[in-house]
C-alpha cells in the first residue's frame, strides 16, 4: 500500500467529506424518523416558532439577559431574535466566510440536483440578496440554538450565535454600515 502525504491526505479528506457534509436524504439519524430540515421538526413545520434546537439546557444558552440588559436568548423564532447596538458583522467579515463554509457546497445555483445532496433546487446562496431573502429560513435551520443545518461538518454554537446575530441585524455588508 502507497503511502499518501499530508497535503495528499487532506485532499482527499476534503474531497471525501464535501459531499457527505450535504448529505440530508430526510433520515433522521437518532429515530429515523423524516425531518423536513427545520430544526426539531416535522415535515410541514417551517415556521421558526416552537422550541427549535432544543432548550437551553440542551442547547447550552442560558437565556435570560447579560449584563448589559441585552436579551440573551434562547428564542423562539426569527422575529424575537435582537441585533445587539454593537454588532460589527458584515458579509465581508463573517456572512460570506460562513456561507462559503457551511452552506454552498449544497446551496449554490451552479450545482445540478444531482450533486446537491438532497438541498432544493430553489433555495441557493448565491449572493448576499439570495442570503437575505432567506434569512429566516437559516436562522430556523442554523443560527443560534437551532442546529438542523449542516447536516455534516457543523459549526460550533459560538458561530451559530455569530450567524444569528448577523441575519438578525439584516445580514449587512460592509457598505451598508459605511465601512
Amino acid at each position: 500500500m502507497r503511502c499518501v502525504g499530508k497535503g495528499r491526505w487532506l485532499l482527499l479528506m476534503v474531497v471525501g467529506l464535501g459531499p457527505a457534509a450535504c448529505g440530508d436524504d430526510g433520515q433522521s439519524t437518532d429515530s429515523g424518523a423524516m425531518d423536513d430540515g427545520s430544526t426539531g421538526g416535522t415535515a410541514g413545520d417551517d415556521t421558526g416558532t416552537g422550541t427549535e434546537g432544543g432548550t437551553a439546557d440542551e442547547t447550552g444558552t442560558e437565556g435570560g439577559s447579560d449584563e448589559t440588559g441585552e436579551d440573551m436568548g434562547p428564542w423562539s423564532s426569527f422575529d424575537e431574535r435582537p441585533c445587539p447596538e454593537d454588532s460589527f458583522l458584515t458579509f465581508e467579515n463573517f456572512g460570506g466566510p460562513f456561507m462559503l463554509s457551511y452552506c454552498t457546497g449544497c446551496h449554490q445555483s451552479m450545482l445540478p440536483a444531482d450533486m446537491r445532496q438532497g438541498a432544493p433546487v430553489e433555495i441557493n446562496f448565491d449572493d448576499i440578496e439570495d442570503v437575505r431573502s432567506q434569512a429566516e429560513r437559516i436562522w430556523v435551520r442554523g443560527g443560534d440554538q437551532n442546529f438542523s443545518m449542516p447536516p455534516v461538518g457543523a459549526p460550533d454554537d459560538e458561530e451559530r450565535a455569530l450567524l444569528g446575530e448577523w441575519l438578525a441585524c439584516g445580514s449587512p455588508t460592509d457598505a451598508d454600515l459605511g465601512l
